[in-house]
């Protein structure tokens, strides 16, 4: 989300891409998928939720991913399971690459059309070590 946003702290996660302006929020929704992420956001907006808040975002993404706002033709994101499905072992910098995937090859979650997948394994690794150095904690579990 730190490379989808251009947030380091995510503080503000309701984004429009910088450029194409094709792509909005945490995990920068495009196309059909942006449609129902729009939907959603003026949805929270009308019943005093704000779409920026890191809680509406992650469940936002959590409901897309769980095809909760899916059209009757079919799923938004259609390659459900690939958090799941991650093989396990793999250094922050193979977890960035194989989340990220691209639209050329139609794997990975994000499928950036321009792949930057550098930017994606420095950012890990830069999140791993502060994880590491104990400089960010995570919340326990089911917080």
């Amino acid at each position: 989300m730190v490379v989808e946003t251009g947030e380091p702290e995510l503080e503000n996660l309701d984004v429009v891409e910088a450029g194409s302006g094709a792509g909005r929020g945490a995990m920068q929704y495009t196309g059909v998928r942006r449609t129902a992420y729009d939907a959603a956001r003026l949805q929270a907006i009308a019943d005093g939720i704000d779409p920026n808040s890191n809680d509406w975002q992650e469940q936002y993404f959590a409901e897309e991913y769980a095809g909760l706002h899916d059209p009757p033709e079919g799923s938004l994101i259609g390659w459900t399971c690939v958090f799941e499905d991650r093989p396990h072992g793999m250094t922050p910098a193979a977890a960035a690459a194989y989340w990220t995937g691209s639209a050329a090859t139609a794997e990975g979650y994000f499928r950036p059309g321009t792949p930057h997948t550098e930017r994606r394994q420095a950012e890990a690794q830069r999140i791993w070590g502060l994880l590491q150095s104990g400089a960010l904690v995570l919340p326990p579990v089911g917080s």
